[in-house]
This record gives structure tokens, C-alpha cells and sequence, in this order.
């Protein structure tokens, strides 16, 4: 259960849990209050009745994956709250540059709110340039951090970061995967690759829209192995279609408690690309009213019995962090990954 912090809304930070489980769902709603029970504003005007019309939220991320589920469970508690019907959009594509570039250019008006996961969007904005600033974007608040974990077909049984390298450097393996080329996951392959400590010796890279979609691939057995967030690759681990070999990020995983993370197996920290912070964001110049209302309803929807309950079945662990925590994770992304990333290797790469 979460320990509630006596501070302001927007200063305490809330501890929960939440599970891998996806609704299937697409219009999520209502129930509850009549007035907008995050108190604050109007329709899609950001006016002092908001939000009177329902919402989109937008997942630059196909279904299925771990975004996506965290979508499905905490946006329905969000339209409880604000008494409105939140529609959830997957726009997948150009590593979620698609989706976030929508997101990007919605109206301002509270209408249209997404998430992504710094430093996964962040670097496919570094590796891919656009023409819009996800720097620019207004942080609505933090909701949990996700770890990226190593996953593997069952035929191959590899047990260990280890045994996977070898398995490659032998030429027994080729293929390696994850979300798209250019994208967080193939930079974390690249890395890995690249960096002499690990020696991941892959030759071919596959990328797909989502961890969702690459888990599945490698439950077919069309990849041997590839990089997931824990959240997505907790339904088919339970039912043992894949095997979880390793957590890249040195802070373990609570999805997947006894999982040894990298760095207890010997090889250096990646933290830096090996965890993400999962945020939610409205388009520039959005009203400082509607910003307000959206995140009262986030950390109101976390606290939910329903949320906490799932998250307590689960085990992992949901961290709400104000609008000024969303958007000082893209910051740090923008700062931090270039100065461990050769982005010029990872665009050559991805072409």
C-alpha cells in the first residue's frame, strides 16, 4: 500500500504499486463525480468548468506494451475523477515520435494529454531530429519508473547476461531485438555491443512498435531474445512462454524481485538508458489551471483502492512525481544521453 505524504498536492511524492495486466478497454470513464472532481477548469477551453467534454490520451506506443498497460489501469481512475470519458489512442510509430509529435501539435486546451517514458522518446528525438522540442512540452506528472529487462525463448535456455553474451560471441546467436531502430531499446543494444565490458556480439537487429509486440515476437521464437520493459514482459514470464535473463537497470526490478540486475553479474552501470521515467504531458502554452486539474487527478487515480490493490497483486512499484518531475526528465535525457552516446554511430545504424 502507498504511504500518503501530509505535504501540498503537488509537492508529496506517492509511493504505490501497479500490475501488468491490460484492460482491454478503449473508452475509459466515468462513474463518480459530475462536476469535474479534479476541480479546476473547462470542456477542451481550460476555462474554470474544465473538463466539461471528454479527452483523448494519447500512447505513442502500440497495445499491449508497457505504457499502454499502465494507460489502461490508471486513465480510467483519471475519468472517475474528473467525471469526464478519457479516450486512450495508440499512435505507434517512428520510434513514438509519431504519437508524441500529435500530442505536440493538439490544441492547448487540456483536450488532448499522452505520455512517453524519458529517456525512450527523448532519444529517439536525439537520434531521429524534428521539427518540434519535446523540451517545450508542459509535464502533467510522473507516475512510476520501469525497468528495461533482457528476454529469451525457452528453447535456448540461457540463464544469465553472461550466457547470452557467450551464446552470441559464438555465433550460435544472430538476432537481437527490440522497439524500433533508432529507438531507446537499439541504442541499448548498440551500447552493449559496442562497449567492451559486455561484447554483445549481435549481428542483426529487429525493431518493433512496442514491447509488446517484441516479447510476442520472442514467445513465436521469430527473435531468440530481446530488450522489454519488465511490465510487458510480465504476463508471458508468469506462464513461463519466455525467460527473464536480466535487469538492466542496477536498481533491480520489482516485477521481478530475485531478477540479478547487470550489474550484480559484473558489467558496468547503465542506468542511464536502463530504466525509464513513465510521464505525462499537454502541448505548449496548455493553462496552468488545466495542468493543475489533470495532475490533482493523477496522484487521486494512483491512490485509488482499485490502483493500489493492483499494484499490491503485482509488485511494482508506482512513484507519482509533480508536473516539474515530468518535465525535468526529458532535461536530463537531452543532457545526459549525449554525453554517453555516440549519436552519430547509433543514426548510422538506424539508416
Amino acid at each position: 500500500m502507498a504511504e500518503k505524504a501530509t505535504q501540498e498536492r503537488l509537492g508529496r511524492r506517492t509511493f504505490l504499486k501497479y500490475s501488468s495486466a491490460a484492460s482491454v478497454v478503449g473508452i475509459t470513464g466515468l462513474a463518480g463525480c459530475t462536476e469535474g472532481g479534479g476541480g479546476g477548469g473547462g470542456g477542451g477551453s481550460g476555462g474554470n468548468d474544465y473538463p466539461s467534454d471528454d479527452l483523448t490520451y494519447i500512447v505513442p506506443f502500440s497495445e499491449g506494451g508497457g505504457t499502454d498497460t499502465y494507460a489502461r489501469q490508471i486513465i480510467p481512475e483519471m475519468g472517475n475523477e474528473l467525471g469526464v470519458n478519457i479516450a486512450i489512442e495508440n499512435i505507434s510509430g517512428a520510434a513514438s515520435l509519431r504519437g508524441t509529435g500529435q500530442l505536440f501539435t493538439s490544441k492547448p486546451d487540456g483536450s488532448t494529454f499522452g505520455g512517453f517514458n524519458p529517456p525512450s522518446t527523448p532519444v529517439s528525438a536525439m537520434v531521429n531530429p524534428t521539427d518540434f522540442d519535446l523540451r517545450d512540452l508542459v509535464g502533467v506528472g510522473a507516475y512510476a519508473r520501469t525497468p528495461f529487462v533482457v528476454v529469451a525463448n525457452p528453447e535456448h535456455e540461457i540463464d544469465s547476461m553472461d550466457d547470452t553474451i557467450s551464446r552470441y560471441q559464438s555465433g550460435e546467436l544472430t538476432t537481437f531485438a527490440g522497439k524500433e531502430r533508432g529507438g531507446v531499446d537499439h541504442v541499448l543494444a548498440l551500447s552493449m555491443k559496442n562497449n567492451s565490458d559486455y561484447g554483445l556480439a549481435w549481428e542483426n537487429y529487429v525493431g518493433y512498435d512496442g514491447s509488446g509486440p517484441a516479447v510476442q515476437a520472442v514467445v513465436s521464437g521469430e527473435v531468440p531474445v530481446s530488450i522489454s520493459t519488465d511490465t510487458a514482459a510480465a504476463a508471458a514470464a508468469e506462464d513461463d512462454r519466455i525467460d527473464v535473463v536480466t535487469c538492466l537497470s542496477s536498481e533491480g526490478t520489482s516485477v521481478f524481485p530475485d531478477l540479478e540486475p547487470v550489474t550484480e553479474q559484473g558489467f558496468p552501470n547503465i542506468d542511464y538508458l536502463g530504466q525509464l521515467r513513465r510521464c505525462m504531458y499537454v502541448p505548449p502554452e496548455t493553462p496552468n489551471n488545466v495542468v493543475q486539474t489533470l495532475t490533482g487527478a493523477l496522484e487521486t487515480a494512483l491512490e485509488t483502492d482499485r490502483v493500489q490493490n493492483w499494484s499490491e497483486n503485482s509488485g511494482n512499484v508506482i512513484e507519482y512525481g509533480p508536473p516539474e518531475a515530468a518535465e525535468k526528465a526529458v532535461a536530463e535525457a537531452f543532457k545526459q544521453v549525449p554525453k554517453n552516446v555516440n549519436l552519430d554511430s547509433v543514426r548510422q545504424d538506424a539508416s
